[in-house]
């Protein structure tokens, strides 16, 4: 999985705590609303940052102009064994529905380095692991509750 240059400006700008508008705006000294556009376009890939652009996002992000270029083509992970990791069924993925969402985010931070992030990512996989899993059966889904005997000794 490759991250696009709009991808990275994204995760960066959401690092960062800034909407569209308040990274455009400042970013390219317009109004909130010209600002909001023009990173919205950007991130949605139906524009394309020019140096100049690139430059002024990476200044208002408090980071380098390489931080922004997707990093160059490795092997597809996506096909390749798996090594040094776990496979996880798509039947225990299906148990735990916002899984697979914060996994590709992890992946994603993974692939700039964002070590801040990747801790809060941990974190959040973490708790949904401790949470019960979702049942899957035919179309119902059902909680799982793992209850502890208690036994009185007194």
């Amino acid at each position: 999985m490759q991250l696009t240059q709009n991808e990275i400006i994204q995760i960066l700008r959401k690092r960062a705590g800034l909407n569209q508008a308040e990274l455009g705006s400042r970013a390219f000294n317009t109004t909130v609303e010209s600002g909001r556009t023009k990173i919205k376009n950007i991130e949605l890939g139906k524009q394309n940052a020019s140096t100049e652009d690139l430059k002024c996002i990476a200044r208002s992000l408090d980071v380098s102009l390489e931080q922004l270029q997707p990093l160059p083509d490795k092997k597809n992970l996506d096909s390749a064994p798996v090594q040094d990791g776990i496979l996880i069924s798509q039947k225990i993925a299906d148990m735990f529905p916002d899984l697979r969402e914060y996994l590709d985010m992890l992946e994603k931070a993974s692939m700039i380095d964002d070590s801040d992030l990747i801790v809060y990512l941990s974190d959040k996989i973490a708790d949904i692991w401790q949470n019960s899993p979702k049942l899957v059966i035919g179309s119902q889904k059902r909680n799982i509750t793992i209850v502890e005997e208690r036994v009185d000794h007194g």
